[in-house]
């Protein structure tokens, strides 16, 4: 097999099909011909290849995100020539102590249940690039103990931090940038940037126009760093999928899923969306958008979802469209039980549907009150995440056009 010059990662796999390790790389081509250069010095190495059968690889569009496919792939087959991921005494994590007045990032081995967010585990080395990375693009504090000082600190002047301690930056502002980190070391970069902008608007209105430029400057950087990677490029989008079946124990692998999000202001032209992904993907040519009928200028969400629910499941676009193998909310418990209700006099009782909740970020099942959270750096919720942003994103584009031109186009 030929490897290509480009990031990815590898998988060695033995007689039987398992996998048995799996490896990131700068260069496929480079780094697979390694292990057979030269005579393996390393006893792990020179097992490895005694017990292969085949290796097989997957391309990514840069280190970043063959470092987070290497992540998702080792958690899924937890390969026996590689260390696991769950040895804190080997995979440091990034911890944000959001439970304090003035968050700040540390570096620790050990997760504990003492309301601070916590991001990996990562690999020694990763934690060193990512740390340089949040240092460049959020500078919040990295000292121990907070005090307040007459005189900013060295990096203060460095530019690797803001000097909460001195006054130079309002709570409200650093609290902002703290979101911002945990959607970063979340994986959410979409969710980042949009916060960082609308943190520079903020600035911009109230005329720190000085604190504004900085956040430019952030964005910029996050920009660049990412190199154009877009959070569903992060990991193998049917990855994602096969992810998501064992997070909700579902039947089947969710090949299609379709969700719905409605939008109006004050009640005034409420429309709705539907969005397809197949495999992880967009399906845009199955994207529908529909105007809400039974409202009258009186916004209700719950009985909204449960006619557009209705109208997809029951109606002409019953015949011409797929039928999902899980539906997926913009909402919460109400929403979800409506959309369960129409769907169950739609004489699909057994399709699953979730509701994704913005707040939280937390997934609700019909007739369940205890919600599921996952991992924010989870492939599973980012697909999720990306369905939900995604239906939103149309139903938003929708409701302009409806209000101004006042056109009903389904």
């Amino acid at each position: 097999m030929r490897f290509p010059d480009a990031p990815g990662v590898y998988l060695f796999k033995d007689k039987a099909g398992t996998v048995i390790y799996v490896g990131k790389a700068k260069s496929l081509k480079k780094r697979v011909a390694s292990y057979f250069s030269k005579p393996a010095i390393d006893p792990k190495v020179a097992r490895l290849l005694e017990q292969y059968k085949t290796i097989e690889y997957r391309t990514a569009k840069n280190e970043l995100a063959a470092f987070l496919l290497e992540r998702e792939l080792i958690k899924k087959h937890a390969p026996r020539f590689n260390i696991q991921y769950s040895d804190d005494k080997q995979y440091p994590y990034i911890k944000l102590t959001i439970n304090e007045e003035w968050p700040r990032l540390t570096v620790v081995r050990k997760k504990e249940d003492d309301g601070a967010e916590y991001f990996g585990p990562f690999e020694a080395r990763a934690v060193k690039e990512t740390l340089r990375q949040v240092k460049r693009i959020f500078p919040i504090r990295w000292c121990k103990k907070f005090r307040k000082r007459k005189q900013p600190c060295l990096y203060y002047h460095l530019k690797q931090c803001l000097s909460p301690c001195t006054g130079k930056i309002n709570r409200r502002a650093y609290l902002n940038l703290c979101k911002a980190v945990s959607s970063y070391l979340g994986g959410d970069i979409n969710r980042t940037i949009l916060r960082l902008e609308a943190e520079m608007r903020r600035a911009s209105a109230e005329k720190n126009f000085e604190y504004a430029a900085k956040i430019r400057d952030r964005i910029k950087n996050l920009n660049r760093f990412m190199q154009g990677v877009k959070r569903n490029e992060l990991t193998d989008p049917y990855l994602a999928v096969t992810a998501l079946q064992e997070a909700l124990s579902l039947a089947v692998p969710p090949d299609r899923i379709e969700a719905f999000d409605i939008s109006n202001i004050m009640g005034e032209a409420i429309v709705a969306s539907m969005v397809a992904f197949e495999r992880g993907m967009p399906k845009k040519s199955d994207y529908r958008r529909f105007k809400i009928r039974r409202l009258k200028g009186k916004a209700n969400d719950v009985l909204a979802i449960n006619e557009v629910v209705s109208r997809r499941y029951t109606g002409t676009l019953k015949d011409k469209l797929p039928k999902p193998n899980l539906v997926l909310i913009d909402g919460g418990i109400a929403q979800v039980n409506s959309a369960k209700s129409a769907l169950n006099a739609a004489g699909l009782s057994g399709l699953p549907v979730i509701g994704l909740a913005k707040r939280e970020e937390e997934l609700f099942w019909p007739g369940k009150n205890v919600p599921l959270k996952l991992r924010k750096d989870s492939s599973a919720l980012q697909l999720l995440q990306r369905l939900r942003d995604e239906a939103h994103r149309f139903a938003v584009g929708y409701h302009r056009i409806v209000r101004g031109k006042k056109e009903i186009i389904f």
